[in-house]
């Protein structure tokens, strides 16, 4: 029994004594770790107290003013492809968002009411559906660009959302990247706050609204109308001047306004008069398969044509749908532009 008790306690000693030198190890591992961390935090510090050669703190990320944009070819939420050359011309206000990011979310409304600014051009991420229902409730008439990766994240270097860059219309970052709710609108605004030089947030001089040469609510009666060329639904290519010799009712919609659906009956019945005076055209916006099913859907027999963004929305100063105008026989704009369906439908005589 003796001899039992004394092995026992010899057992209990040595694990004693190994649980120990493992604690031991421990304590010494845990120690340099410790000590690890202050010289890197240390080292952090120094190199954040340091300034550059240049007397500034060298920017985490974004891309200098002058640099050319990256380009890019993405999908917008109707699958169809964009690349930025096509956008170019024009300043551009380009937006990086998510709609699961919480300033994103404040930003949504906002944007959707920036009527004096650049064009915005937005490139998300997250759920599609969410940025098809954001785009949906606040009424966004710019498009939509969807990236599954980081490529263009990345190539534009800013991993922060909301985040936007103003582009110049030859393709040249034109403000330092920006990143916030309140600096992208305020980036995107003609009447963003200004410092004491009269400069907009990114170093660029806010304009008064007026000397926007962009027309934002149509064109006047007495214009001509402007010309196009685009592909209908079923790929012929058509022109404003096909239809030369009879009046016109052009209505711009969109293959996700609700309200353009809502229209629709309505120009079927007008496209329908006997009198063959009148020809409804239609230029439409998004996937052109959608549009194609709509146009089954609806029984148009009148021409629906596919206008890549908004560039003929651009020219006829537009950027709502549903909207129209009525286009006299020689070509010209017989009554300023209308808004809404009752507004086109009082269009026609």
């Amino acid at each position: 029994m003796n001899g039992w008790l004394l092995a026992a306690l010899v057992v209990s000693w040595v694990l004693v004594a190994l649980l120990a030198g493992a604690l031991m190890l421990l304590l010494q591992h845990h120690g340099r770790l410790i000590l690890q961390q202050e010289g890197l935090q240390k080292r952090l510090s120094e190199a954040a107290a340091r300034p550059s050669s240049g007397g500034r703190h060298p920017e985490p990320f974004g891309l200098e003013v002058g640099a050319a944009a990256p380009s890019f070819e993405l999908p917008d939420l109707h699958g169809v492809v964009h690349r930025l050359d096509e956008y170019l011309g024009e300043e551009l206000l380009l937006v990086f968002f998510n709609p699961g990011c919480a300033d994103c979310a404040r930003l949504s409304e906002q944007l959707g009411r920036l009527e004096d600014a650049p064009r915005v051009v937005m490139v998300s991420q997250g759920d599609p559906d969410d940025n098809r229902r954001l785009a949906a409730s606040f009424g966004w008439q710019f498009d939509v660009l969807y990236e599954e990766d980081w490529k263009v994240v990345e190539a534009y270097r800013t991993h922060a959302t909301p985040s936007a860059y103003r582009v110049d219309a030859s393709g040249r970052i034109a403000s330092p990247l920006t990143v916030g709710a309140d600096e992208v609108l305020a980036l995107g605004s003609w009447e963003a706050p200004a410092d004491g030089n009269g400069r907009r947030p990114g170093g660029m001089a806010i304009r008064d609204v007026s000397e926007s040469r962009l027309v934002r609510d149509g064109l006047q009666a007495g214009t001509a109308a402007p010309t196009f060329v685009l592909p209908d639904v079923d790929g012929r290519t058509r022109s404003l001047v096909d239809f030369r010799g009879k009046s016109v009712l052009l209505v711009f919609s969109d293959a996700g306004c609700g309200p353009c659906d809502a229209l629709a009956p309505d120009l079927v019945a007008l496209d329908a008069r006997e009198d063959g005076d009148l020809e409804v055209v239609m230029i439409s916006r998004g996937d052109p398969e959608v549009n194609r099913a709509k146009a089954r859907m609806h029984g148009y027999e009148f021409p629906v044509l596919l206008q890549r963004s908004w560039e003929v929305s651009k020219q006829y100063g537009l950027f709502e749908t549903p909207a129209g105008y009525l286009i006299d026989a020689e070509g010209v704009i017989a009554r300023d532009a209308a808004v809404g369906r009752d507004a086109i439908l009082e269009l026609v005589p």
